[in-house]
């Protein structure tokens, strides 16, 4: 893959027009991390070797995009977060900010060319461009207001709040629209085509459709719009599996939905008629514990009957896990690309 066209056949297959080939992508930043030998403190510091790992990644397993996510904090840090920073795990929060009005009084929109690590997050996002160009589509990523508001003040006290305090819930999800739509303007100013609008905190796990209408869908929509006027192209996530979720997660005004494993697209596609791309959703549990064979025929058979009638693009359901047989990556990605270039008589 990586080939100039993929930007136009991203954007085709998002609004039901037959592409030139269809975009092979995976969640496997961990993964190359992990054969990069680049720690965790380096993913959040180094931005040579973070921008290696991307490059090397995209020549070796010939991916249609690059992934930068230094972690699902980086934005947060500049409201009062205080972070762990262990060499070989990922940051968390030492402690969770207090759920209460003072807290959220206090917040304001930092200076993402400016403040703790944002400047660097923006660097990695920029000399990646720089090296591979309109070759592949470049990805940053943003949490959705309500997921930031989860990580935040932990996922117990918002699960809590929304039945306590949905006004300060609500509250502090109108915050994060601007919040999230300031970083988010940053790193496509920065050279991102795409960016990941992850919301698993409004995924099924969590929420009820109801819920998920009246807290997260709003606030998300809003970012969306935002950042597409900008100039971004959007995929929102909650690895959802369920028809209910995804029949309103289809209404918002972002290209792509991506699905997590254990929901057949074909029948979404069929039951829900989405005037946008689902993307998704190969289970990366195979992908790590089946063998080579097992993994290519999934593959070829999930784009077998996934993409008639268009809009998709495939995709893992999660991330690939950093201890999965790279024999097993390059057989899922070869699959799917030999596929791809039938997009035009599949679709």
């Amino acid at each position: 893959m990586a080939y100039g066209g993929v930007k136009e056949d991203f954007i085709a297959c998002c609004q039901g027009r037959v592409p030139s080939r269809m975009p092979v992508f995976s969640l496997g930043l961990e993964f190359h991390r992990r054969r990069a030998g680049v720690t965790d403190r380096e993913a959040r510091l180094d931005v040579d070797k973070m921008v290696d790992c991307q490059v090397q990644a995209v020549r070796e397993y010939d991916e249609d995009w690059a992934t930068i996510f230094p972690d699902d904090y980086i934005e947060f840090e500049p409201l009062g977060l205080r972070m762990s920073d262990d060499e070989n795990r990922p940051t968390m929060p030492v402690a969770y900010l207090p759920f209460i009005r003072e807290t959220l009084n206090r917040f304001r929109i930092p200076d993402p060319q400016r403040e703790l690590r944002l400047p660097i997050h923006l660097e990695m996002l920029r000399q990646l461009k720089e090296q591979l160009g309109e070759s592949v589509l470049v990805m940053g990523r943003i949490a959705a207001p309500f997921s930031a508001v989860g990580l935040v003040y932990g996922i117990e006290e918002l699960m809590i709040g929304l039945v306590t305090q949905p006004d300060l819930v609500k509250d502090n999800a109108k915050f994060f629209v601007d919040h999230q739509i300031a970083i988010g303007r940053a790193q496509l100013e920065a050279g991102a085509d795409l960016l990941w609008l992850g919301d698993c905190c409004a995924s099924s796990a969590f929420c009820s459709p109801d819920h998920f209408s009246e807290f997260a869908f709003d606030a998300a929509a809003e970012v969306a719009q935002a950042l597409m006027a900008a100039g971004g192209l959007l995929v929102y996530h909650t690895a959802e599996t369920s028809l209910a979720h995804l029949a309103k997660q289809i209404q918002l005004p972002v290209p792509a939905v991506n699905c997590g494993e254990g929901i057949c697209i074909a029948e979404a596609k069929k039951a829900l008629e989405p005037e946008l791309c689902l993307m998704g959703n190969l289970d990366p549990i195979l992908l790590r514990d089946g063998t080579s064979e097992q993994v290519a025929e999934a593959t070829e058979r999930m784009i077998g009957e996934n993409l008639p009638g268009g809009r998709y693009i495939f995709n893992t359901g999660e991330g690939v896990m950093c201890n999965s047989p790279p024999a097993n990556v390059a057989a899922m990605l070869n699959a799917a690309k030999k596929l791809a270039p039938g997009a035009r008589t599949l679709v």
